[in-house]
């Protein structure tokens, strides 16, 4: 496989005519390749031009790289840079115009001008579109008083609802996306959408016209958690969404039947066992040994040393002159076994040889083995903070590696790009994919 990583990287020098090429030896330098490399060399696109009449050739194991918006590729294309290699390459995706709240497969799951959820393909340009905003069960249009359009999000526990133009809708409405698989898979994706108030659920498949609510009323066993989700994972094995509530529980989420069927797998912690502070976030995943972990993260704003520019907003939200000093940073990170049998939380000293990714990406844990570019026992991290990354959208981003053992944070250098990255959207680590 070194020998096809070497003979595809001289052709790629050598500019050759990859559509010209026999199958088998095209196949052969798919799989040896990086997905950044297969942009830049152009066999991508003698591989769509032949999808239809060839079998898929598998990809081997990728990479996580950032993708982000950079004032060089605006309007039209955004940037993918993996940090681990240093590779990047521009792509087909007008991320300036999106706002992120998932990514998974390699696919973004963002929301667009109108606040409505798209799925994309940043390597393809492919696209799925999911039920619009108004789909869900307590969001209806609107207009003010300029006749311009409005969101109005409604709750149970207050009469008047919020009202909410479409920029502000996109950013604090959706908290997260997770999907089940590839969207390329058609109806059989299914996104499961965390959103306000306060971390309810609703899910849908590519295809449906509406949002599906998973209500507290229509499901016991969740009592009075219906709210207050804040990660989950999807269990391909079993079919099964897994769910984290901000109390520490789990639940489980069937949803290939007509109906979702709801249940409780792990208690939640006392109010006694309640860490002070509160962690700001909170993300589950399956490990590749198989345990359920929940990782914790603390957070707090510092002054910064370089104050950025702000510009001016005719809504008047920007006056305050301290927003140009605010910048988010990780203090603590914890993790912790989920043992289902002893029903209880078991704090885990070390990754030992594995890495984990976290943000708006889908969580992630890596064996450093079978990727020795990444540093063991280190968190890679990407601001995901709704507060944040919304009302402080031209200010410093924390992206870098937290080093579990020392409980220290290195940036990762965006200047070292040709092309740096803005700081809205946020970038959000994705694993790319030709499917």
């Amino acid at each position: 496989m070194a020998n096809a990583t070497a003979i595809a990287a001289d052709a790629i020098g050598n500019g050759p005519d990859w559509a010209g090429l026999p199958e088998e030896l095209l196949s052969m330098f798919m799989e040896a390749m990086e997905i950044p490399d297969l942009v830049r060399s152009g066999a991508h696109v003698a591989y769509c031009f032949r999808r239809r009449r060839f079998p898929l050739p598998i990809s081997r194991k990728q990479l996580p790289c950032l993708l982000y918006a950079s004032k060089d590729y605006a309007p039209d294309a955004a940037g993918l840079w993996c940090p681990f290699t240093g590779d990047s390459v521009r792509v087909p995706l007008p991320l300036t115009r999106y706002f992120t709240v998932g990514s998974g497969h390699g696919w973004l799951a963002a929301a667009d001008e109108f606040s409505n959820l798209r799925l994309l393909n940043p390597i393809t340009g492919a696209q799925a579109a999911l039920p619009p905003i108004t789909a869900l069960h307590h969001v209806e249009s609107s207009v003010d008083a300029e006749g311009r359009p409005m969101y109005n999000v409604f709750d149970r526990d207050d009469p008047e609802p919020l009202p909410f133009n479409p920029r502000e809708a996109r950013g604090f409405i959706y908290h997260r996306a997770i999907l089940s698989c590839s969207p390329s898979a058609g109806s059989a994706c299914v996104s499961l959408l965390l959103h306000m108030p306060f971390g309810e659920l609703s899910y849908a498949r590519i295809g449906d016209e509406r949002w599906t609510w998973i209500s507290r009323d229509d499901h016991q066993c969740m009592g009075g958690h219906s709210r207050g989700f804040m990660d989950a994972l999807y269990n391909d094995d079993q079919g099964l969404f897994y769910v984290l509530c901000h109390c520490r529980s789990v639940f489980t989420l069937n949803l290939n039947g007509p109906s979702p069927v709801v249940t409780q797998i792990m208690q939640g912690i006392t109010d006694a066992s309640v860490p002070v502070p509160l962690p700001s976030g909170m993300y589950i995943l399956q490990a590749p040994w198989g345990d359920i972990l929940q990782i914790l993260r603390w957070r707090h704003y510092d002054d910064s040393s370089a104050p950025v520019e702000v510009p001016e907003d005719p809504e008047g939200h920007n006056e305050d002159d301290m927003l140009q000093f605010m910048e988010l940073r990780t203090t603590e990170i914890e993790i912790y076994k989920v043992d289902l049998d002893q029903q209880k939380l078991v704090k885990m000293t070390s990754l030992e040889d594995h890495a984990l990714f976290i943000g708006y990406n889908g969580t992630t844990c890596l064996p450093t083995n079978d990727f020795p570019m990444l540093k063991s026992n280190c968190v890679n991290i990407t601001d995901d903070s709704c507060e944040y990354v919304n009302m402080y959208e031209q200010n410093w981003r924390e992206i870098g590696v937290w080093d579990l053992k020392s409980e220290s944070f290195q940036s990762f250098d965006g200047n070292v790009l040709p092309h740096p990255w803005l700081n809205w959207p946020s970038p959000v680590w994705i694993t790319p994919s030709l499917f």
